[in-house]
């Protein structure tokens, strides 16, 4: 009877180990997930709390006649979190603008682009020579923000404007 009970003591501790493994294993990965998804909900955030907007008068957007022809905008950054003024993307009429293309200057004294900063944004392109006064087009835009704690995103817009010689 006395190897009986020792045999049941050896298979109870190893039951133990076991379990104790098992349980440390699945504790980890919980932590993990649950470090993945509060990233993955920050991030969401972030994305929320940034904006960029047309500012200005869409159905006065001026053309400049040079060689090539230039479009200047305006961009208004209307979120929380500062903007990356060269990581930009433009569409117009739904052609990429190449970025060698693309000139951008502060509104103001502002050296940054934080929340409420403007910036004028000037597009150069030969494609743009075809364009007459009183023409509409279509301008998208894209611009990356600054990285905050590890975190990038973007903000976009896309408008209808008219264009003005």
């Amino acid at each position: 009877m006395a190897d009986g009970g020792a045999s049941a003591y050896i298979m109870l501790i190893t039951a133990l180990l076991v379990s104790s493994s098992a349980s440390a294993v699945l504790i980890q990965e919980w932590s993990t997930s649950s470090r993945v998804i509060q990233q993955q909900q920050r991030g969401l955030q972030f994305s929320e709390e940034l904006g960029i907007d047309f500012a200005g008068d869409p159905m006065n957007v001026k053309l400049t006649r040079t060689n090539p022809d230039t479009i200047t905008f305006y961009i208004l950054n209307t979120g929380e979190h500062p903007m990356d003024d060269t990581e930009m993307e433009v569409l117009i009429d739904g052609s990429v603008v190449s970025s060698t293309e693309i000139s951008t200057s502060f509104v103001g004294s502002a050296t940054d682009w934080n929340p409420n900063v403007m910036v004028e944004v000037e597009v150069s392109n030969l494609t743009f020579n075809s364009y007459n006064d009183g023409d509409d087009i279509s301008i998208f835009a894209t611009v990356t923000s600054d990285t905050i704690s590890g975190m990038s995103a973007s903000a976009n817009f896309g408008l209808e404007v008219r264009l003005d010689v």
